[in-house]
């Protein structure tokens, strides 16, 4: 357990720069200190678990590492419910008792719309911070090390690929 949670580091801190950013929007909409750090926690800690969550699927293979698709179907699903669970936090700041956003439905089908989105921006994000954390645990951490196998493996390959077309040409 303590390796899978030293794994899904970038993956949790893509969802606290998220919730950074969300409670940093709303500080500067003139919004109280405690509104701010509340609508921050809203979303932080959702994107926090849905994020760690893509990260065990990747850790435990059942999602290959960097590919936008899986990435993108996880999303549709877990983006919209981060964002409805940021809109009650939201709506009980306001109305001083949780609830959910006015016509939940098309609430949740417009966020799924925008998840592609947050999708490309997650595993970009991830990524960004994974080649730098992982290499530091890979010698201690499986998952790391199965993980940046992975993307060596997957370079070797593009580069190979590139090679021949460049001989070909």
């Amino acid at each position: 357990m303590k390796e899978l949670a030293e794994y899904c580091v970038p993956a949790a801190s893509v969802g606290a720069a998220a919730g950074l950013v969300a409670g940093g929007l709303a500080a500067f909409a003139g919004r109280p200190a405690g509104w701010s750090i509340l609508s921050g926690l809203g979303l932080a800690v959702p994107l926090i678990l849905f994020g760690s969550g893509y990260a065990v699927l990747v850790a435990l293979g059942k999602v290959p590492a960097g590919v936008f698709a899986p990435a993108a179907v996880y999303w549709v699903i877990a983006f919209p419910l981060a964002l409805l669970v940021h809109g009650i936090t939201n709506v009980w700041l306001v109305t001083g008792t949780p609830g959910l956003p006015a016509d939940v439905w098309k609430f949740l089908a417009f966020r799924a719309l925008i998840s592609m989105g947050f999708a490309i921006g997650f595993l970009w994000m991830h990524d960004q911070i994974a080649r730098l954390w992982w290499p530091r645990i890979l010698n201690h951490n499986h998952y790391a090390n199965r993980t940046v196998t992975q993307y060596h493996h997957l370079s070797t390959t593009l580069q190979a690929r590139k090679a021949a077309t460049e001989r070909k040409s």
